[in-house]
Protein backbone atom coordinates (compact mmCIF):
# COMPACT_ATOMS: atom_id res chain seq x y z
CA UNK A 1 0.00 0.00 0.00
CA UNK A 2 2.77 2.22 1.13
CA UNK A 3 4.40 2.18 -2.13
CA UNK A 4 1.36 2.48 -4.20
CA UNK A 5 1.01 5.73 -2.38
CA UNK A 6 4.40 6.95 -3.44
CA UNK A 7 3.83 6.27 -6.86
CA UNK A 8 0.99 8.04 -6.91
CA UNK A 9 2.45 11.17 -5.28
CA UNK A 10 5.64 10.88 -7.71
CA UNK A 11 3.00 10.65 -10.71
CA UNK A 12 1.02 13.73 -9.89
CA UNK A 13 4.53 16.02 -9.31
CA UNK A 14 5.94 14.38 -11.98
CA UNK A 15 2.27 15.71 -13.78
CA UNK A 16 2.30 19.45 -12.29
CA UNK A 17 6.20 20.48 -12.39
CA UNK A 18 7.00 23.79 -12.83
CA UNK A 19 8.24 24.53 -16.24
CA UNK A 20 10.71 27.24 -16.97
CA UNK A 21 12.10 29.04 -19.83
CA UNK A 22 15.20 31.11 -20.53
CA UNK A 23 14.56 35.15 -20.81
CA UNK A 24 16.83 37.11 -22.75
CA UNK A 25 17.67 41.26 -22.91
CA UNK A 26 18.93 42.43 -26.45
CA UNK A 27 22.75 42.80 -26.58
CA UNK A 28 24.71 45.78 -28.16
CA UNK A 29 25.39 46.25 -30.91
CA UNK A 30 27.02 48.30 -33.75
CA UNK A 31 23.66 49.86 -34.77
CA UNK A 32 22.77 50.28 -31.04
CA UNK A 33 25.76 51.75 -30.08
CA UNK A 34 25.63 54.21 -33.02
CA UNK A 35 22.02 55.33 -32.63
CA UNK A 36 22.89 56.21 -28.40
CA UNK A 37 26.44 57.97 -29.75
CA UNK A 38 24.03 59.89 -32.26
CA UNK A 39 21.23 59.97 -29.79
CA UNK A 40 23.75 62.02 -26.91
CA UNK A 41 24.91 64.30 -29.95
CA UNK A 42 21.60 64.94 -31.04
CA UNK A 43 20.31 65.69 -27.47
CA UNK A 44 23.38 68.18 -27.11
CA UNK A 45 22.67 70.17 -30.11
CA UNK A 46 18.63 70.52 -29.30
CA UNK A 47 19.94 71.83 -26.01
CA UNK A 48 22.20 74.24 -27.27
CA UNK A 49 19.44 75.20 -29.89
CA UNK A 50 16.41 75.83 -27.11
CA UNK A 51 19.01 77.34 -24.64
CA UNK A 52 20.34 80.14 -27.29
CA UNK A 53 16.61 80.65 -28.43
CA UNK A 54 14.67 80.81 -24.84
CA UNK A 55 17.05 80.99 -22.11
CA UNK A 56 19.65 82.80 -23.17
CA UNK A 57 19.04 87.17 -22.90
CA UNK A 58 20.40 87.56 -26.50
CA UNK A 59 19.30 84.58 -28.79
CA UNK A 60 21.32 83.66 -31.45
CA UNK A 61 19.97 83.96 -34.88
CA UNK A 62 21.12 80.09 -35.30
CA UNK A 63 19.04 78.99 -32.48
CA UNK A 64 16.04 77.96 -34.46
CA UNK A 65 18.62 76.01 -37.06
CA UNK A 66 20.51 74.20 -34.02
CA UNK A 67 16.72 73.65 -32.70
CA UNK A 68 15.68 71.19 -35.90
CA UNK A 69 19.14 69.70 -36.07
CA UNK A 70 19.09 68.43 -32.82
CA UNK A 71 15.70 67.18 -32.97
CA UNK A 72 16.00 65.50 -36.35
CA UNK A 73 19.45 63.59 -34.97
CA UNK A 74 17.84 62.51 -31.94
CA UNK A 75 14.97 61.48 -33.66
CA UNK A 76 16.65 59.49 -36.48
CA UNK A 77 18.95 57.78 -33.42
CA UNK A 78 15.64 56.59 -31.87
CA UNK A 79 14.28 55.30 -35.23
CA UNK A 80 16.97 53.65 -36.89
CA UNK A 81 18.72 52.21 -33.41
CA UNK A 82 17.29 48.35 -32.58
CA UNK A 83 14.11 49.69 -31.46
CA UNK A 84 13.04 45.90 -32.83
CA UNK A 85 15.34 44.15 -30.60
CA UNK A 86 12.88 43.25 -27.71
CA UNK A 87 13.23 40.47 -24.52
CA UNK A 88 13.24 36.96 -26.28
CA UNK A 89 12.07 33.58 -24.36
CA UNK A 90 13.22 30.62 -24.83
CA UNK A 91 12.26 27.67 -23.54
CA UNK A 92 9.32 24.62 -22.79
CA UNK A 93 6.59 26.62 -24.19
CA UNK A 94 8.26 27.55 -27.38
CA UNK A 95 9.73 31.16 -28.93
CA UNK A 96 8.61 34.29 -26.77
CA UNK A 97 8.98 37.72 -27.59
CA UNK A 98 7.92 40.52 -25.05
CA UNK A 99 6.00 43.39 -26.26
CA UNK A 100 5.43 46.27 -23.16
CA UNK A 101 3.39 44.25 -21.14
CA UNK A 102 2.47 41.36 -23.68
CA UNK A 103 4.00 38.22 -24.34
CA UNK A 104 3.36 37.11 -28.03
CA UNK A 105 4.60 33.46 -27.37
CA UNK A 106 4.82 30.97 -30.46
CA UNK A 107 4.42 27.38 -29.30
CA UNK A 108 7.01 24.87 -30.36
CA UNK A 109 4.14 22.42 -31.70
CA UNK A 110 3.03 25.58 -34.35
CA UNK A 111 6.00 26.13 -35.68
CA UNK A 112 5.63 25.62 -39.76
CA UNK A 113 9.32 26.98 -40.16
CA UNK A 114 12.37 28.47 -38.94
CA UNK A 115 14.51 30.58 -40.86
CA UNK A 116 16.82 33.34 -41.66
CA UNK A 117 15.93 36.40 -43.56
CA UNK A 118 17.22 39.65 -43.62
CA UNK A 119 19.41 39.76 -40.68
CA UNK A 120 16.60 38.04 -38.56
CA UNK A 121 15.47 34.30 -37.63
CA UNK A 122 12.22 34.13 -38.30
CA UNK A 123 9.79 31.51 -37.22
CA UNK A 124 6.62 30.49 -38.92
CA UNK A 125 3.40 29.54 -37.81
CA UNK A 126 -0.17 29.27 -39.08
CA UNK A 127 -1.20 32.15 -37.68
CA UNK A 128 1.58 34.12 -36.02
CA UNK A 129 5.06 34.68 -37.30
CA UNK A 130 7.95 35.99 -34.98
CA UNK A 131 11.14 37.94 -35.98
CA UNK A 132 14.57 38.01 -33.87
CA UNK A 133 16.70 40.77 -35.24
CA UNK A 134 20.13 38.04 -35.09
CA UNK A 135 22.86 40.90 -34.54
CA UNK A 136 21.23 41.96 -31.25
CA UNK A 137 20.00 38.32 -30.17
CA UNK A 138 22.78 35.90 -31.05
CA UNK A 139 22.62 34.01 -27.60
CA UNK A 140 19.14 33.72 -27.91
CA UNK A 141 19.01 32.48 -31.74
CA UNK A 142 21.39 30.25 -31.12
CA UNK A 143 19.40 28.52 -27.91
CA UNK A 144 16.20 28.53 -30.25
CA UNK A 145 18.13 26.88 -32.98
CA UNK A 146 19.56 24.50 -29.96
CA UNK A 147 16.29 23.93 -28.65
CA UNK A 148 14.29 23.76 -32.13
CA UNK A 149 16.44 21.28 -33.34
CA UNK A 150 16.15 19.11 -30.08
CA UNK A 151 12.43 19.29 -30.28
CA UNK A 152 11.07 19.71 -34.14
CA UNK A 153 14.20 19.29 -35.59
CA UNK A 154 11.65 18.76 -39.61
CA UNK A 155 10.78 22.72 -39.09
CA UNK A 156 14.26 23.95 -38.87
CA UNK A 157 15.61 24.99 -42.31
CA UNK A 158 18.67 27.05 -40.57
CA UNK A 159 22.31 26.23 -41.52
CA UNK A 160 24.51 26.57 -38.83
CA UNK A 161 27.68 27.54 -40.73
CA UNK A 162 25.79 29.92 -42.15
CA UNK A 163 25.41 32.17 -38.98
CA UNK A 164 28.38 33.27 -38.04
CA UNK A 165 29.13 34.20 -34.85
CA UNK A 166 26.76 32.57 -32.71
CA UNK A 167 28.07 31.86 -29.56
CA UNK A 168 27.66 28.30 -27.84
CA UNK A 169 24.74 27.61 -25.97
CA UNK A 170 25.60 27.68 -22.14
CA UNK A 171 23.84 26.30 -18.54
CA UNK A 172 23.98 30.17 -17.33
CA UNK A 173 22.89 31.58 -20.41
CA UNK A 174 19.95 34.06 -20.12
CA UNK A 175 17.56 34.72 -16.87
CA UNK A 176 15.35 31.33 -15.93
CA UNK A 177 11.93 32.71 -14.98
CA UNK A 178 8.66 30.53 -14.84
CA UNK A 179 6.16 29.75 -17.32
CA UNK A 180 2.75 31.45 -17.13
CA UNK A 181 -0.36 32.15 -18.43
CA UNK A 182 0.49 30.22 -21.68
CA UNK A 183 -3.45 29.33 -23.46
CA UNK A 184 -5.12 26.23 -24.17
CA UNK A 185 -8.71 26.86 -24.02
CA UNK A 186 -9.79 27.42 -26.86
CA UNK A 187 -7.23 25.18 -29.00
CA UNK A 188 -8.30 21.76 -30.42
CA UNK A 189 -6.78 18.24 -29.36
CA UNK A 190 -4.55 16.97 -31.08
CA UNK A 191 -5.55 13.20 -30.95
CA UNK A 192 -9.25 13.74 -31.06
CA UNK A 193 -9.98 16.84 -32.66
CA UNK A 194 -12.35 17.76 -29.81
CA UNK A 195 -12.14 21.56 -28.50
CA UNK A 196 -10.36 21.81 -24.92
CA UNK A 197 -13.12 24.25 -22.97
CA UNK A 198 -11.13 23.64 -19.76
CA UNK A 199 -7.56 24.16 -18.57
CA UNK A 200 -7.60 21.22 -16.03
CA UNK A 201 -8.78 18.98 -18.72
CA UNK A 202 -5.53 20.04 -21.06
CA UNK A 203 -2.35 18.06 -21.51
CA UNK A 204 1.09 18.79 -22.79
CA UNK A 205 3.73 17.07 -24.92
CA UNK A 206 6.44 18.07 -22.73
CA UNK A 207 9.05 17.97 -25.48
CA UNK A 208 6.74 20.31 -28.25
CA UNK A 209 4.03 21.55 -26.10
CA UNK A 210 1.00 19.71 -28.19
CA UNK A 211 -2.11 20.23 -26.11
CA UNK A 212 -4.47 17.14 -26.15
CA UNK A 213 -7.66 16.14 -23.73
CA UNK A 214 -6.40 14.18 -20.37
CA UNK A 215 -8.91 11.41 -21.96
CA UNK A 216 -7.39 11.20 -25.02
CA UNK A 217 -3.62 10.89 -24.59
CA UNK A 218 -1.28 9.05 -26.91
CA UNK A 219 1.21 6.87 -26.20
CA UNK A 220 3.19 8.92 -28.93
CA UNK A 221 3.01 12.94 -29.73
CA UNK A 222 1.11 13.31 -33.07
CA UNK A 223 3.61 16.04 -33.67
CA UNK A 224 7.04 14.95 -32.51
CA UNK A 225 6.66 11.51 -31.99
CA UNK A 226 7.57 11.97 -28.21
CA UNK A 227 7.35 9.58 -26.20
CA UNK A 228 4.09 10.87 -24.02
CA UNK A 229 1.19 8.47 -21.31
CA UNK A 230 1.90 9.32 -18.02
CA UNK A 231 4.92 12.08 -19.53
CA UNK A 232 1.96 14.56 -20.50
CA UNK A 233 2.13 17.80 -18.29
CA UNK A 234 -0.57 18.79 -16.85
CA UNK A 235 -1.48 22.63 -15.80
Amino acid sequence: MADVKKAKVKKQAQAKRVRKERRFLPEPTYASRASIGGGMLGALILGAGVYSQWLSENPRAIAPYLFGVGAISLGAALWFGDAGALPVRVGEAGIGIEKGNDLVRLAWCDLERVFTERGELVAKGKELTLRIPIAAHRTAVAWVLSEGTKRIPAVMDVKRQSLSGLPDPKDKDGEFVVIEGVQVTGRHCAASGKPISFERDARLCPNCGQVYLKDQVPAKCVTCEAALGSKAIEL
